[in-house]
């Protein structure tokens, strides 16, 4: 017999199948969570709960590219835009609030792939507690000694009580000579620092991103 099940979401009332048998949603395992409260256990992935979030076009992108999946009422008016409508944002942010059993249901993975982006290096950092981001007024010691640290990060070799840097340095700060490279700290290092941890982080690689293990390295204390 072929019977089908229709799951009203947020529902925990008895329903009927089109063959007569009545299930209700209690009958499924687990507790019923907001889709939001389960976002929270994603490690590399974080929704977007600010308006001017920089990444709201890209999402809106995504949801262009499936067609209008969720039936927004104005997509015709607007699918040729770039830039998010408000519609489409309103809409993450009540589709973020509907219950669901598991991160593997449609309604979880549709809400994450158009209502969310990946998360900051500082963000992450947070997370980590291991490590604090510098005070860009203040920690003027311990400024001192991360760039000490972005210094011997770059040496290439040391020989006969003389150090060389490599050529170039990772995040391309002026001045920089293999023979001797800017000092005092530049204040261009603070900037470069508050730059990358505002950057993303790729999610797939959580900790293990190259740009996180920078920051941690050497903008934190």
């Amino acid at each position: 017999m072929n019977i089908k099940i229709l799951w009203i979401v947020g529902s925990l009332g008895t329903i009927a199948t089109g063959s007569g048998i009545y299930i209700t949603l209690k009958d499924r395992q687990g507790p019923v969570h907001l889709i939001s409260e389960l976002f929270q256990q994603e490690k590399g992935w974080k929704l977007m709960n600010e308006s001017n979030d920089s990444k709201w076009n890209e999402a809106w992108t995504r949801y262009k590219e499936d067609k209008n999946k969720w039936g927004l009422p104005s997509w015709g008016g607007n699918k040729e835009k770039t830039e998010t409508i408000e519609e489409f944002k309103n809409e993450c942010k009540k589709r973020s609030k509907v219950k669901i059993f598991d991160s593997g249901q449609k309604e979880y993975l549709e809400v994450k792939k158009y209502c969310s982006r990946p998360k900051k290096v500082s963000e992450l950092l947070t997370e980590d507690k291991t490590k604090t981001l510098l005070d860009k007024s203040g920690d003027a010691a311990q400024w001192t000694s991360a760039w000490d640290r972005y210094k011997s990060d770059h040496i290439e070799k040391v020989s006969g009580g003389t150090t060389t840097y490599k050529e170039s340095n990772e995040w391309g700060i002026q001045g920089w000579q293999s023979s001797k490279p800017p000092s005092p700290m530049p204040e261009e290092f603070k900037n470069k620092c508050e730059e990358k941890w505002n950057s993303h982080i790729n999610p797939e690689e959580l900790t293990e991103d190259k740009t996180f293990k920078q920051v941690k390295s050497w903008c934190t204390k």
